[in-house]
This record gives structure tokens, C-alpha cells and sequence, in this order.
């Protein structure tokens, strides 16, 4: 008997209610232990490592932990839920302390021309997505794989907060494993909202006359920005604000009134013509 596969049957077994109880939070911590994370939009979907069956989809995924010491026994991550397809894709290892994610996609038809993806990012935290559908974000190990994509050409983007989005094209084989590896940078430019009470304002940024409040600005330059807003009747606003790329951020200034009395202007109004006598 081989023991060290006994060995880890049992270390998953005795883990996997723990892990599946606590939904993305890792209970479990060893030396050498791995995570593999199945996700699905299908609740309750049961997953098996070959035949062994390892648990079923709860809030949208399922944690394994794995020990990465030894040769894995299973050659295949396998998905059934009734009225589906059942589907099974090649395992891929994790690495200890780390979490490989996994995306199947049951169909009720058939698998026939789909392939799969795996996508890689630095940072982690990166989303994907295929002809605009998410494909989820990557993990901590910064790889994500999704299965049964159909074959054929796709817009590939990566986005994360801060970042700038990445945008590619990949093609997807039948039967084919599909790599996409991205490194994120950080974005120069970001969103600002401008807002006073009461509106009607005139905006100066960095002593540039820019608009009125309310307004909404995109593309500004990250980092440090003097505002300066006047109203007629009221205290000139001033201040500093931060723009972060890739992000919005938001001024509200509150006028507190000058003190100043406007007397209305009074325009005198035309003698009427008299009438000539008759």
C-alpha cells in the first residue's frame, strides 16, 4: 500500500467539512499543505479528484486542501450536477501555502470543441474577463483556470483596482490548454467628483478654471491637486485632494457665506411718450 497516499486521503478528509463550513476562509494550516479552490455558479455541485469524492459547491466554490509533498495519486478534477453534463479536466498541483483557482462551467449539451485557459497575473487580485464575462479573479498564487471554454477568438481583459486594464487577444483550441499571463501597472490617471453647497461654483484646479459644481472629470493625472472654487456671496473654498489611478476620488465644499449684502440693481425704466395734444 502506498502510504503517503493514505496519508493525504485522510489529512483531506479530516479538513475538507472545516474548509467547506468556513466558505473562503482557510481553517486548516500545515507544512506543505496546498489549496485548490473549484469554483461554479452551480450550488451543490458535487467535485471528485478522479473517483474521490472531495465535497460540493458552497456560496459559489469549494476549498481542498491538498499536500503538495507528494506526487499527486488523481490525474483529473472531475464536476456533476444533476441535469449537467458531468465534466473532467486535467489536475493542475498548487504549491504549499497557495491557492489555485478552478472555473468549470457545466453545459446540458456537450463539451465537444472547448478547451481551457489558464491565466496568470502579478499581482494577484486580477480579474479576467472573455468577450466581456468575467472569468473570476486570481487567487493568491496569482493563477486562475477555467474550463470548457468554448474554442475560438476572444478580447481578453485584465483589470484590477489601481491598475491599468490590459487589453489582448487569445485564441482558445479544442482539446488544448491555453496560457495568459499579464503584469499589472499601476494606472496614471483617475476620476474626480467635484460638488459644493450650494452648486453653481466655478472650479479651479491646480489655477486652471476647469467648470461648474457639480462636476464629474475623467482622465485626471494622479497624485497631489489644489482646488479652488468661488461663489458670488460666499467665503472662496479651498483645498488639497489625492487622485489615485485607476480610482475615483470625491470634493464636497460647503460655502459658508462672505457677510457681503448685494443690494439688487435697479434699472430705471423709460419715460412712456406723452401724447400729442390734439
Amino acid at each position: 500500500m502506498n502510504w503517503h497516499i493514505l496519508l493525504t486521503s485522510l489529512v483531506v478528509f479530516s479538513t475538507i467539512f472545516s474548509c467547506q463550513a468556513a466558505g473562503d476562509e482557510k481553517q486548516f494550516s500545515s507544512p506543505g499543505i496546498g489549496y485548490i479552490e473549484v469554483r461554479s455558479d452551480l450550488e451543490g455541485a458535487r467535485v471528485y479528484f478522479d473517483t474521490l469524492y472531495m465535497g460540493y459547491v458552497l456560496n459559489g466554490s469549494l476549498i481542498i486542501p491538498v499536500d503538495t509533498t507528494v506526487k499527486p495519486s488523481w490525474k483529473n478534477v472531475r464536476m456533476e450536477y444533476s441535469g449537467y453534463l458531468p465534466y473532467a479536466g486535467p489536475y493542475i498541483q498548487t504549491e504549499a501555502g497557495k491557492t489555485i483557482a478552478y472555473k468549470i462551467d457545466l453545459c446540458n449539451t456537450s463539451y465537444y470543441q472547448t478547451g481551457m485557459v489558464r491565466f496568470t497575473s502579478e499581482p494577484a487580485g486580477t480579474e479576467f474577463l472573455l468577450n466581456g464575462k468575467s472569468m473570476g479573479t486570481t487567487p493568491d498564487s496569482g493563477v486562475l483556470v477555467a474550463y470548457t471554454v468554448p474554442r475560438g477568438l476572444y478580447i481578453v481583459n485584465a483589470q484590477r483596482p489601481g491598475d491599468q486594464t490590459i487589453t489582448d487577444e487569445i485564441y482558445v483550441d479544442e482539446n488544448a490548454e491555453t496560457k495568459y499571463s499579464v503584469e499589472m501597472v499601476l494606472s496614471p490617471l483617475g476620476e474626480l467628483i467635484i460638488d459644493s453647497k450650494p452648486e453653481g461654483g466655478e472650479i479651479f484646479i491646480d489655477n486652471r478654471l476647469t467648470g461648474l459644481t457639480p462636476l464629474y472629470m475623467k482622465d485626471v493625472p494622479a497624485g497631489e491637486h489644489r482646488i479652488l472654487i468661488r461663489l458670488e456671496g460666499y467665503q472662496d473654498w479651498a483645498g488639497n485632494v489625492s487622485v489615485s489611478g485607476g480610482s475615483s476620488s470625491s470634493v464636497e465644499a460647503v460655502f459658508v457665506s462672505s457677510g457681503k449684502q448685494y443690494e439688487p440693481e435697479i434699472v430705471d425704466e423709460p419715460d412712456e411718450p406723452m401724447e400729442p395734444k390734439q
